[in-house]
């Protein structure tokens, strides 16, 4: 009697007898047998001949899919499996879910399901042991040894299993943080209670003065430091670590597949080689704590609004984002900084020195007469301190004249202004209370206070000539000053030869 091999995957060729199993996975949890007999015995015995073995593929167990428990297909990446995980972690969490008995159920397979498809060796493993069984028609069993495990003579006997290392409320910490609907948060102290997570960081205020000089503050930090408790060796004190018995202290596990054999990391030492038996309270078997610790922050001279720094806190990295507060004086650009600097009228057109707050140091800077209001004076390198090269920036400041109100003025500095409006020329326009002359000065009618005030200013002005002689004026300079020249070489010459000197004379 033959039957049909068409639809079965041969593992095994025995002498007398071929070990088939059915590649379709069965749709119930049945058992279901095949009777399988050889056609052709020679050579063997008639004990074998007879011999009759049945093959078993009842599912003991239902292979978990954590594809399924996270809600994502089987190609999803990380960030979907993570999104999936903190949505369906949140539901079912326990200080959320009281009204659900079975919400504490879910919560640990969720998080045994992110566990493994979180990480890329376990995800590879469980998509090859644990997936792939059903379609090799494996879900009757597993591999004996725990893991994936392997055929072994008596049939398939268990699944592939996957076993847990940390709690799960822990591994929700160490992802998300502790979030806002607890109802028993931890304080700061403890945001990330054995050292998980990522680098911390922090933001720190600075006045503008701390930003430009450069300081030294001090910042309380979460440190993982060693457990002062047990000093590292994660054991209570007066115990020792003792041997793994899973892996006999090798760090690895066989894992055999049929005709395979895969070593894999010990899931129970982790690849430590040891089993801790009484863990220490502490740290709880972690070595390391998260102690308050106070840290000093050396804030660089120069650092800007926005600017992060980072530095290393024992075994941790520190983000530190400064935030500068805006100055009154002072405007910044890079390292260049504007201020502004009043001058008076009189500063404007006579020149003078004005004092002006610095960076570090106060400066004096020369106006030059005539400067008008918003003239730009430079400074050059008494800016700020470059960050991230060598040198300072650049000080701008900018010339504002002040003009005097007059309701602020005396009666006499009115006056001399009136003058000087009077002796102006070339105005734009007309001055109020001043009228233009037909010789293009200006006149106005004063009380007799005004009369005495200014006639000390008149008198002046009597002396001076008027404006259509200048170019007279300038003439006889010229010629004065020829004169004064010809005079000059006259008496030189005399000195020399006094009879060439007055032929000289008598013919000028």
């Amino acid at each position: 009697m033959m039957i049909s091999c068409k639809k079965l995957f041969v593992f095994r060729q025995l002498p007398a007898v071929r070990r088939c199993l059915a590649t379709a996975a069965c749709s119930t949890p049945s058992a279901t047998s095949y009777r399988i007999l050889s056609s052709a015995w020679s050579g063997s015995t008639r004990a074998d001949a007879a011999q009759v073995r049945r093959l078993h593929t009842t599912r003991h167990l239902l292979a978990k899919d954590y594809y399924t428990t996270l809600g994502v297909a089987k190609n999803a990446n990380g960030k979907d499996i993570k999104k999936a995980y903190y949505q369906l972690a949140k539901k079912y969490h326990p200080d959320t879910n009281k009204e659900d008995p079975d919400a504490g159920r879910k919560f640990q397979e969720v998080s045994e399901a992110y566990e493994v498809l979180s990480d890329e060796q376990k995800r590879r493993e469980y998509d090859t042991y644990g997936q792939t069984a059903e379609n090799m028609g494996r879900q009757g069993g597993g591999f004996p040894g725990g893991g994936a495990g392997g055929f072994g003579p008596e049939g398939f006997s268990q699944s592939w299993q996957f076993r847990s290392s940390i709690d799960p409320e822990e591994l929700f910490r160490k992802i998300f943080g502790e979030g806002n609907f607890r109802t028993n948060s931890f304080d700061d102290f403890a945001d990330s209670k054995f050292g998980f997570g990522q680098a911390q960081e922090m933001v720190m205020d600075l006045t503008f003065a701390q930003a430009a000089r450069g300081v030294n503050k001090d910042v309380n930090v979460n440190v993982v430091d060693q457990c002062p408790k047990c000093a590292g060796s994660k054991c209570e004190p007066g115990t020792k670590p003792g041997r793994c018995q899973y892996c006999n202290g090798t760090g690895f596990e066989t894992v055999s597949t049929g005709p395979f054999v895969m070593r894999s990391t010990c899931r129970y030492c982790q690849g430590t080689r040891q089993h801790i038996k009484y863990p220490c309270s502490e740290c709880e078997g972690k070595g390391r704590t998260v102690q308050r610790r106070k840290v000093t922050v050396p804030v660089p001279a120069g650092i800007e609004n926005g600017q992060t720094v980072r530095m290393q806190v024992g075994s941790k990295e520190l983000f530190v984002t400064f935030r500068v507060e805006r100055s009154d004086y002072f405007r910044r650009e890079g390292a260049d900084v504007h201020t502004d600097a009043a001058i008076s009228l009189a500063q404007a057109v006579l020149g003078g020195t004005v004092r002006v707050q610095g960076v570090y140091e106060d400066q004096w800077i020369n106006v030059e007469p005539g400067t008008s209001s918003h003239h730009k004076i430079m400074l050059r390198g008494k800016g700020l301190k470059r960050v991230n090269a060598h040198g300072h920036g650049d000080h701008y400041v900018h010339v504002k004249i002040t003009v005097p109100s007059g309701k602020k003025l005396d009666k006499k500095r009115l006056a001399l202004i009136e003058a000087y409006a009077e002796l102006e020329e070339d105005t734009p326009g007309q001055i109020h209370g001043i009228a233009n002359r037909r010789d293009g000065t200006q006149e106005r009618v004063r009380s007799q206070e005004q009369e005495q005030l200014l006639e000390p200013v008149q008198q002046q002005r009597d002396q001076d000539p008027p404006s259509q002689d200048k170019e007279q004026l300038n003439t006889k300079a010229k010629t004065s000053g020829r004169t004064k020249r010809k005079e000059k070489k006259r008496k030189k010459a005399a000195d020399l030869d006094p009879d060439k000197a007055t032929a000289t004379a008598e013919a000028s």
